[in-house]
């Protein structure tokens, strides 16, 4: 009688370098990755070329605002119209690098998500158009292992791509500041701050990879994955907005920015918040630990269902 032997699994070193080259051989993952830093640089010389040092000239047109502000004010009723001064009116010109940084790093960590959102579709879901997930199990017959080491791949990528990004672009924010703008106040807590939100930043563009690539191994097709995706970007906002507005900065914009918020951790006058959702995180003062437990919320369930359909499914 013969015996037929089971399947072996290949190492664990060989498996993780077979998935990663797997993962960053398709053309838009490395054409994306070569142009990072083209598009780093190109937004700080935008960035450069958008401030000046001329102060005064930005007082005289805040003045000038003010003058017009203060004789339409004396054409209403007294007490209708809020009392302003020209520093109301003054747009300082230059970049500040202890309040424009954080803003700037923001824009491009909250870019970087949605880019490792895309990256994790595809990688989660272009095996099984072609079929090729066929071949990776039978190769791999422990579905647990493959389902994890492919997802902490993903997730690793795209953390270290943010890190590496955050990394590039500081200095370049440094430069800008240095001959268009102020280091003042730029101490040791100001390094510190920066520090931790590119960490958080890092953090948060790992798990929503893998966000991505579970949500594409749970519906084994990168067109559903990506749908979903951009329906629930496009239209989750407006309908916790209308229906649930108590929810909207557990909303996944509103998690970005609570994560990459430095007001919680530095006092500022001020900062800048794109959309409702956003701006309510800021009012509201979401801390990043909530953010990253509302954050836990969409992504545990998605991840269960995709380990529970590939390890106990059929995968053909």
């Amino acid at each position: 009688m013969t015996l037929l032997a089971k399947p072996s699994s290949p190492p664990l070193s060989r498996l993780v370098r077979a998935e990663l080259h797997r993962l960053l051989s398709p053309k838009p993952v490395r054409y994306g990755l070569l142009a990072l830093p083209a598009i780093l640089l190109a937004l700080a010389v935008s960035t450069f070329l958008s401030h000046h040092t001329d102060v005064a000239a930005a007082w005289r047109a805040a003045e000038a605002a003010y003058r017009t502000y203060a004789e339409e004010a004396a054409t209403r009723p007294a007490g209708s119209v809020e009392t302003l001064s020209p520093r109301e009116f003054f747009d300082d010109p230059r970049y500040l690098m202890t309040k424009a940084s954080f803003v700037d790093l923001r824009a491009v960590l909250s870019g970087l998500s949605l880019a490792a959102l895309v990256l994790g579709v595809l990688s989660g879901g272009a095996d099984w158009s072609s079929r090729v997930m066929l071949t990776l199990t039978a190769a791999e017959p422990r579905r647990t292992r493959l389902f994890l080491v492919r997802g902490l791949l993903v997730t690793a990528v795209a953390t270290a791509t943010a890190v590496l990004a955050s990394v590039f672009f500081v200095p370049l924010l440094l430069g800008v500041a240095g001959f268009k703008g102020s280091l003042a106040d730029a101490d040791g807590r100001y390094w510190t701050v920066l520090a931790v939100i590119g960490a958080r930043g890092a953090v948060l563009v790992g798990l929503v990879a893998l966000l991505g690539y579970s949500l594409a191994m749970l519906t084994r097709r990168t067109t559903t994955a990506l749908g979903i995706a951009l329906a629930y970007l496009v239209a989750s906002g407006r309908i916790v907005q209308e229906y649930v507005p108590a929810l909207a900065e557990y909303q996944l914009s509103g998690i970005t920015f609570a994560v990459l918020n430095e007001r919680l951790l530095m006092e500022t006058d001020r900062t800048t918040c794109v959309g409702e959702a956003a701006c309510l995180a800021m009012r509201e003062g979401t801390t990043a630990t909530t953010a990253f437990l509302a954050l836990s919320v969409h992504l545990l369930p998605v991840v269960a269902a995709a380990w529970w359909r590939f390890a106990r499914r059929d995968v053909g």
